[in-house]
């Protein structure tokens, strides 16, 4: 395969198999994981621990899934037939689409510092944050819909790049306005931290997002060189 023909062509070609495919269901466990903690914000504001707990166990089987899912797709994609410049290129979006899950499982883990801290949290602030989780969603079905449209649907892919990109900047101006609540809260210094903290893991899960969407929109780019 020419290196003109890029990723691209390369997945319409391997259209069943396993890297495409598995590409999508690596991509579906990542959402999975921003959906349980989304879930589990939703049952904090709502003082119903036990529920937010039973989302984040969920959650951490989603990661695990989508860490297992990384590892097979990284061996296949360096065994495959791919260019050097490809290879690195698809393994760096499997990675970083990785890590979208990874932040939610840390994300998670402040929830649960929360829970056991016994950290008082106004219902408003848990409401802030969880838009913030609200917004990430749609930014990872739309990269799941780039991959599943990566082989010929080149306007589709440039539209949900698009739409990724909005998500993020929709995000960025929430984490600026949870961020401010959370400092005029009446909290104390531990849950201000921990709150803030677990912010931040929206805000990086969400600029991942944009990186997976920057990294494809560079295979697009290549591809008409």
């Amino acid at each position: 395969m020419s290196d003109k023909k890029e990723i691209m062509g390369w997945f319409s070609k391997r259209k069943e198999e396993s890297v495409r495919m598995g590409s999508r269901s690596h991509g579906l466990a990542v959402q999975d994981a921003v959906t349980e903690l989304d879930l589990s914000l939703i049952a904090m504001g709502k003082g119903d621990q036990v529920s937010a707990m039973k989302c984040i166990e969920r959650l951490m089987i989603s990661e695990r899934e989508a860490d297992n899912i990384e590892d097979r797709l990284c061996a296949d994609v360096s065994g495959g037939e791919l260019s050097v410049q490809e290879r690195e290129d698809l393994i760096h979006f499997i990675r970083k689409m990785d890590q979208i899950a990874n932040w939610c499982k840390e994300g998670a883990l402040h929830v649960q510092l929360l829970k056991e801290t016994n950290a008082l949290v106004p219902e408003y602030i848990w409401k802030e944050i969880g838009k913030m989780s609200a917004e990430l969603i749609p930014a990872v079905k739309y990269l799941v819909k780039i991959v599943e449209n990566m082989d010929n649907a080149s306007t589709e892919t440039v539209r949900n790049i698009e739409a990724v990109y909005d998500q993020e900047k929709i995000i960025d101006g929430l984490y600026f306005s949870c961020i401010k609540q959370v400092h005029l809260s009446p909290m104390d210094p531990r849950a201000v931290m921990l709150i803030r903290e677990l912010i931040f893991t929206l805000e990086m899960a969400a600029d991942t997002c944009k990186t997976c969407a920057d990294t494809i929109s560079i295979m697009m780019a290549a591809r008409r060189i």
